[in-house]
């Protein structure tokens, strides 16, 4: 188990909200949970800061996890350092000591979530992976007997094993939409090219998910997110992360029913049944506890996987 914060404990929970001031930075990008900062005139590297901001249903809450934004990046350099021989990052460094430029006493209080990272030019394709039937999936071949163009077996259930890992891509945009794979391949402009995207994509699922079966947890699927720099293709964002990624107890699977997930479904069901909201700005409250069960998910699947917490 996970020892509670002292400051949840104290019913005065606050995270790291981000939007700092840098002398001789600028923010110019301030998404739901990460905020990227560059220094003026370069536009080779920017600084990507994982806050703890939490959002449902696309809209940010007044409450923030604490350390969520360190689980993030201590999972995803977790990942991106088993693959690194074969997988390459544009990731350069997660030492805010080593980023050019940071003033000092900036170091110790981005330590754990900074990542300074060369600027890729982005593959505007979502690679999604499954291995089990979920979510907008399991949704989907309610409605169609199928996963868009992924033809599936009839009589599957919701956390229905899958035949074989699929990929069902998405665009890149304001709100992502399902593609067939042809669309992605188009998108992404080059048939072989987007042959090593699937094939890269489906050999780290892989690999991750006999990590995670090692310690009893089902790895249902996952997004990532490709770049290109030099020519090359390299991981941009977070990788295999409870947010990017549906994480299941192996132990707690019962077909039909959709397991407990590490991530922030207890906050997706606190809202859920509380009724009346719209799911438009301002969100309503979150209780602490739910936010302390929340904290607890994110460090207690970062713990599993990679053996420590940040």
């Amino acid at each position: 188990m996970i020892p509670p914060s002292s400051s949840l404990d104290s019913g005065a929970a606050q995270g790291y909200r981000g939007g700092l001031e840098i002398p001789g930075w600028e923010l110019f990008y301030k998404g739901k949970v990460r905020d990227l900062y560059r220094r003026p005139g370069d536009r080779e590297f920017m600084l990507m800061v994982a806050t703890d901001r939490l959002s449902a249903f696309d809209v940010v809450m007044d409450e923030t996890v604490p350390d969520r934004g360190k689980v993030l990046t201590h999972i995803t350099e977790y990942w991106l350092e088993r693959v690194e021989d074969w997988m390459p990052a544009a990731r350069v460094t997660t030492d805010p000591a080593q980023v050019p430029g940071l003033p000092e006493e900036f170091h110790q209080r981005l330590r754990g979530r900074a990542t300074w990272t060369r600027v890729a030019e982005r593959v505007n394709v979502e690679v999604v992976l499954r291995a089990y039937l979920a979510g907008s999936g399991f949704r989907e071949y309610q409605r169609t007997g199928a996963m868009w163009d992924v033809a599936l077996p009839a009589g599957l259930q919701n956390s229905s094993k899958l035949p074989e890992t699929v990929i069902t891509p998405t665009t890149k945009a304001e709100k992502d939409e399902p593609i067939t794979w042809a669309q992605a391949v188009e998108l992404i402009g080059d048939p072989a090219e987007a042959e090593q995207v699937r094939a890269l994509a489906l050999r780290i699922f892989a690999l991750a998910a006999d990590r995670a079966a090692e310690a009893g947890v089902v790895l249902a699927d996952t997004k990532f997110e490709f770049g290109r720099l030099d020519g090359k293709l390299v991981l941009i964002d977070e990788v295999m992360t409870p947010d990017s990624s549906r994480y299941w107890p192996a132990d707690r699977i019962v077909p039909g029913q959709e397991p407990p997930s590490y991530d922030k479904e207890i906050v997706r069901v606190y809202l859920r049944g509380l009724g009346g909201w719209d799911r438009k700005p301002p969100p309503p409250p979150i209780p602490a506890e739910v936010i302390a069960r929340t904290r607890q998910q994110y460090l207690e699947i970062c713990r599993v996987l990679t053996g420590s917490t940040p």
